[in-house]
C-alpha cells in the first residue's frame, strides 16, 4: 500500500519476486530467471510486464502501449520504496 492509501497491484506470477515499488508506485521484482538473475526490473502499471525498446519510444512487452522511459532500463536499490510504520 502507498502512503495515499492506494494498493499496489501485483501480477500474481510477479508475488515472490516482489520487492516494492519505485516513487511512482510501479512493482519493482528482482528477476529470477538468467540471464538476468538478480537484475531489479520495473513493472508497468498497464499490464504488469516488463518494458522494452519500441520503433521510438518504450513501450510495455505486453500492449505496446507507450510507458515511462525509466521503467526500460535497469533499476537499483536505491529505486526500491517500502511503506513502513514508524514505532514510537
Amino acid at each position: 500500500m502507498l502512503e495515499n492509501d492506494q494498493y499496489v497491484l501485483v501480477p500474481k506470477w510477479a508475488l515472490e519476486m516482489a520487492i516494492g515499488v519505485d516513487q511512482y508506485g510501479n512493482c519493482i521484482i528482482k528477476e529470477t530467471e538468467a540471464p538476468f538473475v538478480g537484475q531489479l526490473i520495473g513493472l508497468t502499471h498497464c499490464c504488469g510486464a516488463s518494458a522494452t525498446g519500441c520503433d521510438g519510444y518504450t513501450g510495455c512487452r505486453n500492449c505496446y502501449n507507450e510507458v515511462e522511459d525509466y521503467l526500460g532500463a535497469p533499476m537499483f536499490e536505491s529505486d526500491v520504496f517500502l511503506k513502513v510504520k514508524a514505532r514510537a
